[in-house]
């Protein structure tokens, strides 16, 4: 019997790898309290807003954005992003939770440009569909450099 350990493959047939998982264990930034608001939004004031220090203290919480629907092609993850997950209000009214919100659709967006600019086509691969999956679901992708690359695998 010749197997592909790869695919999980048998002469019984195909058998599908298991997802690759993504352990997020950063706590969502709606759940925090007034009080730990108010304690963010006093560590965050000795940054300029919207500068990278400031997005890097954001970078402690997670943001799971809107799904974009089924129906929306991959390739048009990009434009659908920009287009309906903008925050209307003007920036000066922005809290700590709109920067969070904002610096997670930004990235969203950029791994979204990734895939369209890299040229996926279908049939994609395995890892392929799970970072288009990854992106559709509103998976966080705000977090450190060293912690990107696991979500694009």
């Amino acid at each position: 019997m010749k197997e592909n350990k790869k695919l999980g493959t048998s002469n019984t047939g195909a058998v599908a790898e298991p997802p690759i998982q993504i352990i997020d264990n950063r706590r969502e930034i709606d759940d925090l309290s007034d009080a730990e608001l108010k304690e963010l939004e006093k560590e965050l004031e000795q940054y300029d807003k919207d500068m990278w220090r400031h997005l890097d203290c954001l970078q402690k919480y997670k943001h799971i954005g809107e799904e974009i629907p089924k129906d929306v092609p991959f390739t048009e993850y990009f434009g659908y992003i920009f287009r309906n997950f903008r925050n209307p209000k003007p920036e000066e009214e922005w809290t700590v939770r709109d920067y969070k919100v904002d610096a997670a659709r930004k990235i969203r967006q950029m791994a979204a440009f990734i895939i369209k600019d890299h040229g996926y086509k279908e049939p994609l691969t395995d890892r392929q569909k799970r970072v288009v999956e990854r992106i559709r679901n509103g998976t966080d992708f705000h977090v450190s450099l060293d912690k990107i690359g696991e979500l694009f695998k």
